[in-house]
This record gives structure tokens, C-alpha cells and sequence, in this order.
């Protein structure tokens, strides 16, 4: 209770207090009846907020029966552009005979049911503007007195409103150039346009803009290209962006371009249907060679301005996209399924990009169709494989096995279905013998991939190391490739009891052997370590030796007549270096060191090189 002193006299303000009483409301959502809540106007911060309190001045409704006599309501509102008071917000289309013109005109305007019982349309009238030639060729057509007349009154108020537009638009066409405002006049749904976007020249076909976009505002346009995901073939929507820009550009310098303005557009189209029917013919699984074209857009004469980081330089690739979508960890997502064979105006927009994985890299990605090749097998490389004399079978029976076991001809299984059906080769030796070369050989002469990978490419991480092993030997056997893993000793030593996590590297490598279906190749420097449980799994072990000098006159004889003439080099020089202690590849890497040197003298190679640089290897010791 507040008590009050005024003027001498003490007051109780008591009883003028309203008495609160408690309000008994129903549980929530239990009356059958509705509460309506109203939005308040702006504030100085533009936010609103809601209130049961009906707001003042309300206006009085203007759709009613009386105007929805006339063929047309048009909304407008005021304008601000200084040539015009007022401007159209939208119109709302009543006559039914001008939603029937509207139909043949519109014909299919993405967006668009000119059927509807309210059919509005909203600035900027993109329909109408896109459509304006067809709308003025029906109207011109016209026979029905009656739909003449609607399509007469619609025509005029349009025109008015749009002829601004148009007429900037025609006369920026007409100059081979276009402003921001108005870039999305001549970007019209179901455009074939063209993008350098992501690097190579590429055509999609046009939806949808999905902003109005402004002066100082980015443009968005969703597009669609075609794509194979490994099962089936079917469009892909993107959305490309067309930038604030200030004046005039060149049309064919906006980031999306409609095909029809490019100055070579028969060409264009001409190149980038062919490119589409190339494309067309990459299903399944294609071994190649791989080397990054230069652009679509430099064949056409427009400048290469961008960089295609998806494409690898120079790389046999496999193109198999299917298993990309296996093991690539990467999902291509269809949105609309296309049956059977694509049409030049499908293949048109196709993306030029193929999924595969490169055997360089050892990774999955993108290449270009353009950069596929025929691969140059190298069909001497076994021929020229140095062995010692007495081991010069050795080559035979490792051809002989591989190709039968990459025809299956040797059909045999384990008692348990689905194991022992690969065939495992072990090369040992001292380094720079033969060994990777011999599974580089066999893939040459069998024309087959091989993959080769290391220690270092399965990590020592028991769960990320079995992850990768089993993608490998499931993607391996499906190529049909080599397996070569080179320098397997830490796979393959006897298990102790000190060191644990090799343990179960050793014993998880055992285990998915067994189920492997294709040819792996091991090679090691150390087969006194080997767990003894690779001795039962191991189909052919071959022990490689130390070259003797006749062999290691093969191989001087060989890299010399790669690098330069071997006529420069006498037999007495030949049999000279042939004398020294050198594998394999220490011979390959003096011959190289020794024709830097030649190249730097701007001559071809020379026995005083080579003697020079294996002088220097000597000091070295």
C-alpha cells in the first residue's frame, strides 16, 4: 500500500488500485475457436512485431465483384526513375481468352501456367519481355474479334510499360553489348548459353533466374548440364552468377552467354556436340592415356583465362565411373533420369569431364575428354628386361602365369568359396635388379594397368590401412590390372610379441590376401624375415641376383641408345663402364646425370661425361 502526502493532508491511494484477480485459461489448444493477431507497422528500425489490437486506417478491399468484370487488373505504384510517375507492380490476367492467347505465346515459359483461375504476373514481366516477338506475331495473327480486343487492351498497357526496356535492350543487342540491369533480358529459360566457368568452354541449358538481382546486386541463373553417374545418365541443376558490373560489356564476356550471340556459333555448336558424342561413348571402364588439353574455348579462338585445376597433367587415367561412385567417397546426385541414347541437342550439354582415377596420382578425379589417348604400349619393354643368362627363363614362366591368370583360364578355388582365387608373385632381391621393371614389363606386353603403391600409400594405421588395402584389391581385380606392391617387408616380416600394431598390420594383410582375385606382385630385399604364413599364400617366389657384367652391359647398351647414339661409344668404352659394380638403376641415374651434362654443352652425350660423372660417384665414396 502507497501513502501519499499533499498539501498537509495524508491520502491512502489504496482504493483507487484495480483489484487483480486470478484468470482461469483453458489448457493450450483445447477451444475450437481461432485468436487473430495482427502486424504492426515498421519502426525506426524497420522491424514489426504482432498485437491483438486491429490496426487504424485500414484500406478497404479492392478484388471484389466489381473488378472482376474487367479483363485485366493492373497494379501500379509509384515511380522514382524521373521519366514516369507510376509504374506496373503486376497484373492480374481474368479474361480467359487471353489466358488462351497467353498459353500459345508463353508456350511452355518455365514458371508460367497461364491456365490458372489467377493468373499474376509480377515486374519485371521476364515472361513478357522474353516472349515479346511471339506475343506481337499472335496478336498480329489474330482472327477472333473478341480475343482480338483483349489481346489489343493487354498489348497496349505492356507496351507502354515495357517498351523502355525492350528498346534498350534491342539497341544493346544490336552493339554486341549489354548492361548489368538488363543482362537478364537476353538470358532466357530454355537458352542453350554458354560458360567458361569452371575452365574449359561448356554449354548447359538455361531453367530459371532465381534472383532479380539490382544496380549493385549479383545475378543467380539455374542451369542444368547432362551427367553419368555410373548407372544411369540424367541432368544435374547448377546455379552460375553474373556479377555487378558497371556500363557496357561485351556479351560474350558475361560468365553465362546465350550460345546464339557467340560470332562462331555454328562452330561452337558444331565442336560441342561432337565433344558430347565422345563423351557419350566413356560408359563403363577405358584404360588411357592422359594429358590436360588446352580449352575448348582456345579452339573456338576465345581466350583461356581461367585454370582447370580438376584435370592432372600427363598420367594414364582409368575412366570408370561407376567405381568412382564406389569408392571415389564422392556421389554424383541425378535429379532428372534420361532413357536411352542422347540427342545432339542432349549431347550438346554435356559436361565434358569424365570420373576415373589417375594411376600417377593414385587418386580419383576429373578429366577431360579431350585429353584422352590411345595408349603408346611400350611392346619391348619385356624384350629389353636384363636378366642373368641363367635366369633368363625366369621371363617366360612370369609372362606365361600372368596372362593365364588374367584369362582365368586356371579356375580353381579354395574349399571355402571366394578364396585363394588370386595369384601372388614374390621378387626378391637387392635393389636395382629388375624387380619393378619385370611388373612394369608384364603390364606393357599384357597391356593391362598396373598399380603400383608402397608402404607409404597404405599408412600404418591398422584402420586406415585395411580401409585402403580393401578398396584396392576390390578396385584392382575389376580393372583387370597388376598389383605391384613394391618394398612389402613391413607386410610381410615374422610377427614378434614387441611391436603389436606391425603385428596387426601383418595379420590384416593375410587375412584380405586371402580373398583377393587378381595377380599381386610383392617385392622385397629381405626374404630371410618373411612370416612363414606368406609362404603358403605365395603361388610363384622368384629370387632375383646381382647383374653380372654381361648383364650389365645390356643395360648400358640399352639407356645409352635411349639418351643419345650409341655409335659414339666404342665396345672398349662399353665394356669399361659394364666392368663396375652398378645396378640397374645406378646405371640409368649416371646415364641421366651424364646427359644434363651433354645438354649444358649444347652437345649430344659423350664418354667423357659419363666418365666424368662416374669419377665424381667414385670421390663420393
Amino acid at each position: 500500500m502507497a501513502i501519499e502526502i499533499s498539501g498537509g493532508a495524508v491520502t491512502d491511494d489504496s482504493a483507487t488500485e484495480p483489484e487483480v484477480k486470478d484468470i482461469q485459461y483453458e489448457p493450450v489448444g483445447t477451444l475450437c475457436d481461432f485468436c487473430t493477431l495482427y502486424q504492426t507497422d515498421p519502426n525506426a528500425y524497420d522491424e514489426r512485431s504482432w498485437t491483438k489490437e486491429v490496426p487504424i486506417d485500414l484500406p478497404d478491399p479492392v478484388e471484389d465483384a466489381e473488378s472482376e468484370q474487367y479483363a485485366l487488373l493492373v497494379r501500379k505504384k509509384k515511380c522514382h526513375d524521373g521519366r514516369r510517375s507510376l509504374s506496373i507492380h503486376s497484373v492480374i490476367v481474368q479474361s480467359e481468352r487471353l489466358k488462351q492467347f497467353l498459353k500459345k505465346a508463353l508456350n511452355d515459359y518455365p514458371g508460367v501456367t497461364p491456365t490458372l483461375q489467377r493468373l499474376e504476373i509480377t515486374s519485371p514481366f521476364r515472361p513478357f519481355v522474353h516472349r515479346w516477338e511471339a506475343i506481337t506475331k499472335l496478336r498480329d495473327e489474330e482472327q477472333d474479334p473478341t480475343t482480338k480486343a483483349h489481346v489489343d487492351l493487354f498489348y497496349r498497357i505492356m507496351d507502354e510499360e515495357l517498351r523502355v526496356v525492350i528498346d534498350r535492350k534491342n539497341d544493346l543487342v544490336a552493339k554486341g553489348v549489354i548492361t548489368h540491369d538488363l543482362a537478364w533480358t537476353i538470358l532466357e529459360p530454355q537458352d542453350v548459353v554458354l560458360s567458361k566457368s569452371d575452365g574449359t568452354l561448356r554449354a548447359y541449358l538455361l531453367m530459371q533466374a532465381l534472383d532479380d538481382g539490382g544496380p549493385l546486386q549479383n545475378d543467380y541463373f539455374q542451369v542444368e548440364y547432362i551427367e553419368f553417374d555410373g548407372n544411369k545418365l540424367g541432368y544435374i541443376p547448377i546455379t552460375l552468377t553474373v556479377t555487378s558490373f558497371a556500363g557496357t560489356v561485351p556479351i560474350t564476356s558475361l560468365p553465362i552467354f546465350p550460345l546464339r550471340y557467340h560470332p562462331e556459333k555454328d562452330t561452337v555448336q558444331e565442336l560441342l556436340t561432337a565433344r558430347g558424342k565422345k563423351w557419350e561413348e566413356y560408359k563403363g571402364y577405358h584404360f588411357k592415356s592422359y594429358e590436360k588439353p588446352p580449352t575448348s574455348a582456345d579452339s573456338v579462338g576465345r581466350k583461356n583465362d581461367s585454370k582447370d585445376t580438376k584435370c592432372h597433367v600427363k598420367s594414364r587415367v582409368i575412366i570408370d565411373n561407376k567405381a568412382h561412385r564406389l569408392f571415389g567417397r564422392e556421389r554424383v546426385r541425378i535429379q532428372r533420369e534420361i532413357d536411352g541414347k542422347l540427342d545432339d541437342a542432349q549431347r550438346l550439354i554435356t559436361t565434358p569431364l569424365l570420373y576415373g582415377y589417375s594411376l600417377n596420382d593414385k587418386e580419383w578425379g576429373q578429366f577431360h575428354v579431350d585429353g584422352l589417348r590411345d595408349i603408346e604400349w611400350n611392346e619391348q619393354a619385356f624384350e629389353s628386361l636384363v636378366l642373368p643368362r641363367e635366369q633368363q627363363g625366369l621371363k617366360e614362366v612370369i609372362l606365361a602365369v600372368a596372362k593365364a591368370q588374367s584369362n582365368k583360364v586356371d579356375e580353381f578355388d579354395d574349399f571355402v568359396r571366394g578364396k585363394g582365387r588370386g595369384f601372388i608373385m614374390q621378387f626378391s632381391g637387392p635393389p636395382g635388379v629388375g624387380k619393378t621393371l619385370t611388373a612394369e614389363s608384364v603390364a606393357e606386353v599384357m597391356k593391362v594397368p598396373l598399380y603400383a603403391m608402397s608402404a607409404g600409400d597404405l599408412g600404418v594405421e591398422a584402420t586406415e590401412f585395411e580401409t585402403k588395402l580393401q578398396d584396392i584389391l576390390e578396385m584392382v581385380p575389376r580393372w583387370g590390372a597388376l598389383l605391384l606392391l613394391d618394398e612389402a617387408d613391413v607386410f610381410m616380416e615374422t610377427r614378434d610379441s614387441t611391436n603389436l600394431n606391425r603385428n596387426e598390420l601383418v595379420s590384416i594383410f593375410l587375412r584380405i590376401l586371402e580373398h583377393y582375385e587378381g595377380i599381386l606382385i610383392l617385392t622385397t630385399n629381405r626374404t630371410q624375415n618373411i612370416d612363414p604364413a606368406f609362404e603358403s599364400r605365395i603361388h610363384l617366389s622368384l629370387a632375383y641376383k646381382d647383374l653380372d657384367a654381361e648383364s650389365r652391359r645390356q643395360v648400358w647398351t640399352q639407356f645409352i641408345n635411349r639418351s643419345s647414339n650409341i655409335e659414339a661409344f666404342t665396345d672398349e668404352q662399353i665394356d669399361q663402364v659394364a666392368e663396375l659394380q652398378l645396378n640397374g638403376r645406378q646405371i640409368k641415374n649416371a646415364i641421366k646425370t651424364a646427359g644434363l651434362l651433354a645438354w649444358s654443352k649444347e652437345r649430344k652425350l659423350r664418354y667423357d661425361d659419363l666418365k666424368m660423372v662416374l669419377a665424381l660417384r667414385n670421390l663420393q665414396k
